[in-house]
């Protein structure tokens, strides 16, 4: 007794299966790259206006990784953002006739990371429901 099968189609379906992460890739980037220029906003509108070198230096650049990577960096390049989103701490020091000074406490900003959750998180939504579309089966959150 011998058992045949036979598969229709396996080429072609073989071939479909090639082009879904670049398919997937394409669909992926504008939704990626959405949220990376909406975090970028979020960020520049969050922080405070004086000299304008917090909200220059925030930018969104492409990660190349291949063909199948949808991928964005959101950086602040500003000497002193750092500083800005975590804060110093108070610094004391006494003058020469024994008299106590407090300076340099700022308190953290906190503005790049919640924004960059928060598009995260709307982006993270898409992407599932593009998948989804795709006929492919997503479980779990974040």
């Amino acid at each position: 007794m011998s058992v045949t099968l036979q598969w229709d189609g396996l080429d072609a379906f073989k071939v479909e299966l090639e082009k879904l992460p670049v398919n997937l890739t394409a669909e992926a980037d504008p939704i990626v790259d959405a949220a990376a220029n909406g975090a970028v906003g979020d960020i520049k509108r969050g922080y405070p206006r004086r000299t304008g070198n917090l909200q220059d230096h925030v930018f969104v650049s492409r990660l190349e990784k291949g063909k199948t990577t949808a991928a964005r960096i959101v950086k602040n390049t500003a000497p002193l953002a750092f500083i800005f989103e975590n804060g110093t701490q108070a610094r004391h020091y006494f003058t020469v006739n024994g008299k106590q000074h407090l300076t340099g406490r700022m308190p953290p900003g906190h503005v790049f990371i919640p924004a960059v959750i928060k598009r995260r998180r709307a982006m993270n939504v898409q992407l599932k429901a593009l998948l989804e579309k795709h006929g492919l089966v997503v479980t779990g959150d974040e």
